[in-house]
């Protein structure tokens, strides 16, 4: 009876330590920002603003251009392009450097605010993680969906029981994948990766 006993801990004590290696595995950080080059990331942002729907367009693309520096490391052309649409009384000196001038918006501040980023570079990225951020509330990851034919595990930050903001991260990108800005229970802010190519 005790050798059964024994061989019963050692069998349940295998499957916990199995489990624990499985979710190390599956559990991925993320660093914003690191781009990898050659890659093109086209995005939806949508807003409200008097009660008004707007939409806009966001690309950007990454390339080689084949050259080096002084130091040998390789060189990227980057371009930006915005597509949105303006009435005619809009059209001024905003509009001539960028709709994001006409619009008002922080796209920095869209896609992942500066300050949160530090954060998702300690947390892994699983189903059911939660990290505290020293007063400023909690980010939770509650699930993985897909957005733009890529997975991402969505993150949402609460702050006072509240739901703010929610990210969705796809780790093998630079950028989210979809961030909702809320004010109360309303999305005010939206951008969604319409399609991501690598060359």
């Amino acid at each position: 009876m005790r050798r059964v006993s024994e061989e019963l801990v050692v069998a349940v004590l295998s499957v916990f330590f199995l489990v624990g290696i499985c979710q190390m595995v599956s559990a991925k950080e993320w660093q914003p920002y690191q781009f990898k080059g050659d890659e093109r990331f086209e995005y939806r942002i949508i807003w409200e603003e008097d009660e008004e729907r707007t939409e806009a367009v966001y690309i950007m693309d990454i390339k080689r251009s084949g050259e080096k520096d002084e130091e040998g490391e390789e060189i990227f052309e980057v371009s930006y392009t915005t597509k949105g649409t303006l009435s005619e009384h809009e059209l001024g000196e905003q509009a001539a450097f960028g709709l994001w001038g006409v619009y008002g918006i922080s796209l920095p501040m869209l896609f992942l605010n500066p300050m949160y980023g530090v954060f998702f570079g300690q947390m892994d990225l699983k189903v059911g993680e939660k990290m505290s951020l020293f007063g400023m509330g909690f980010i939770q990851v509650t699930g993985k969906t897909e957005v733009g034919g890529r997975e991402g595990f969505v993150c949402q930050l609460f702050q006072e029981d509240e739901l703010t903001t929610e990210w969705t991260i796809d780790p093998d990108l630079a950028m989210p994948i979809q961030s909702k800005l809320y004010e109360g229970e309303t999305i005010q802010y939206q951008i969604e990766l319409i399609e991501y190519i690598e060359y």
